[in-house]
């Protein structure tokens, strides 16, 4: 997830307040030639290319997520892998939305892909015009069942999901 060196909760808490309940970081020691931003927000939104915009922090001259140092405070460990936002919102960095994942359990989170057709996620129309539901497990294509209705496709796969990633659906 980052190719910068992981930070201890010392090294976070050193110079940054960090709410866990909002998620918000203020900067506690600024370096010696920012000194007037003691107090104020610390980082900056940032879009990357997938679309999603995330908080970041630089610190020790690389830059950080938000979401990782809240977690490491929160947690007293830093990220292994990721960091995945339980409600999807990429900029909701409260402790209570963040837990560790993998990348495989951060892919399961999404909620919706970009797709050409108008079926929900994991439903596909078929030629007959019943609606077939699938689902990738472990990079295994599964299919669900094939539905008369779009909406038993997609209540099949809503619960493939739960069954298959639990947490992460």
């Amino acid at each position: 997830m980052n190719r910068f060196p992981p930070l201890t909760v010392s090294e976070i808490t050193e110079r940054l307040n960090v709410d866990l309940e909002t998620g918000i970081c203020t900067w506690r020691d600024a370096t010696k030639y920012h000194r007037p931003l003691v107090g104020c927000l610390a980082g900056h939104a940032q879009a990357k290319n997938s679309g999603k915009t995330y908080w970041l922090i630089k610190l020790n001259g690389h830059p950080y997520r938000r979401a990782q140092l809240v977690l490491t405070v929160a947690t007293g460990r830093w990220p292994t892998e990721t960091v995945d936002h339980i409600d999807g919102n990429s900029l909701n960095d409260r402790a209570a939305n963040l837990r560790h994942a993998t990348i495989m359990q951060n892919a399961w989170n999404h909620k919706r892909r970009a797709k050409k057709a108008d079926t929900p996620m994991g439903v596909r129309r078929l030629p007959s015009g019943r609606f077939q539901a699938r689902i990738a497990v472990n990079k295994q294509q599964q299919i669900i069942g094939v539905f008369d209705t779009v909406q038993a496709a997609e209540a099949a796969y809503m619960q493939a999901r739960k069954e298959n990633y639990g947490a992460f659906h």
